[in-house]
């Protein structure tokens, strides 16, 4: 039997004696071809995004390219390895004659508040206008607040306009800057052709919970959260729990060697009848499959302030609980948690059994419609593009 193509022969067998026309979902950028930014008359926008590098920046355009916006600092998936675009000084003054617009995403961790008041500097003897997101309103590597304050503080303050994700971050910004943020939605994390596969139909039997501890780079200790989550789920009829952390957590020779903590979470999960699995840090692909997996996907307290993790779970149905003092419990529709008062940064056991009794009692998981995502992240790449047009209009 041949297969028809997606062409002459999809229509062949759709349309045969007896048949109905078969319904076939198409991912929208397939359905014309996509145009480069002239194709729309519109005047091209050079922007360096900085960094460069990682899916939100790249789903910051416009799906079909169609906005204008040229990021020549964002390479596509799978592009050779190239030196890092960022917002230091030396990097700007060797790269900015060809730049329209800089756009901060955040800056390098070991660059000094003064380096990055030079970095400003530098933006503003090329007349450029300078805008800056801020994804993370705290240090997302939790190793020195202070110093991510203060850089933070410098750009906030800097800037010509601030984006930033959800509400409450923008609120934050106000109060500790005094700085207004103009508020864009987080862009879709999986691809649209993932996004429209089908989760299995009907309660299942077991419910999956799961959770990714990573290379345990969490407030807190990991193994307190572990016996937290194992707590919350134990007794909880047809219900199994599946730990994730990286392998290199078990190699004497890596700088993250825990070996203790790794035996100690295997025995709390072994106890309730769970899994907990050692593996190397997973590909996109690989977590958008790990997700769709679960039923339950339970993040633990996290340093920063937003995060993929509630998009992509968003665009495979997967129900999320996260801490409820994080920003990120905004960006999608998501079941919570709370911590205990005299540790914040170890989850209330009942806290989490409702969240997780909660989720399996929903008729149906929240899940993002992928045309009504493709809307949203046209309308994000407009309104930065608009947001570009004004500065660079200002400046004229």
């Amino acid at each position: 039997m041949v297969a028809p193509s997606s062409s002459s022969g999809a229509k062949a067998a759709s349309s045969g004696p007896g048949r109905h026309p078969r319904k076939v979902f198409m991912s929208p950028s397939r359905r014309r071809r996509r145009a480069s930014p002239e194709w729309e008359g519109r005047e091209v926008i050079t922007v360096a995004a900085l960094p460069g590098r990682g899916l939100y920046v790249r789903h910051l355009g416009h799906p079909e390219g169609v906005d204008g916006v040229h990021r020549p600092t964002v390479p596509p998936p799978g592009a050779p390895t190239r030196p890092p675009a960022q917002f230091e000084p030396h990097w700007l003054r060797a790269n900015l004659d060809d730049v329209d617009v800089v756009h901060v995403h955040g800056a390098p961790p070991r660059l000094a508040p003064q380096d990055v008041e030079s970095a400003v500097a530098v933006t503003r003897e090329a007349g450029l206008p300078l805008v800056v997101t801020a994804y993370h309103l705290s240090d997302p590597a939790g190793v020195d607040e202070a110093h991510f304050a203060a850089q933070l503080e410098t750009l906030v303050r800097s800037a010509d306009a601030v984006v930033t994700i959800t509400p409450g971050a923008a609120e934050e910004l106000r109060q500790r800057f005094g700085v207004p943020a103009t508020v864009l939605p987080h862009p879709h994390a999986v691809d649209f052709v993932r996004m429209r596969r089908a989760r299995p139909s009907g309660p299942r039997q077991t419910l999956v919970v799961g959770t990714h501890l990573g290379s345990l780079r969490m407030p807190g200790d990991p193994v307190a959260f572990v016996r937290s989550l194992a707590d919350a789920v134990a007794g909880m009829p047809q219900a199994r729990l599946v730990v994730n952390l990286h392998e290199h957590l078990l190699d004497p020779d890596s700088s993250r060697y825990a070996p203790d903590v790794i035996g100690a979470v295997q025995r709390i999960v072994a106890e309730v009848g769970g899994v907990a699995r050692a593996h190397r840090p997973m590909t996109d692909s690989q977590l958008w499959d790990h997700l769709f997996s679960l039923d339950v996907s339970v993040v633990p307290p996290l340093f920063g302030s937003h995060s993929i993790w509630p998009e992509a779970c968003h665009d495979l149905g997967t129900s999320l609980v996260l801490p409820s003092t994080s920003h990120a419990a905004q960006q999608r529709p998501c079941l919570t948690y709370s911590c205990r008062p005299d540790d914040g940064t170890v989850p209330d056991p009942a806290a989490l059994r409702d969240a997780i009794l909660a989720a399996r009692a929903a008729e149906a998981p929240w899940r993002a419609d992928p045309t009504e995502r493709w809307k949203e992240r046209v309308g994000i790449a407009e309104s930065l593009r608009g947001l570009y047009e004004k500065l660079l209009g200002m400046r004229r």
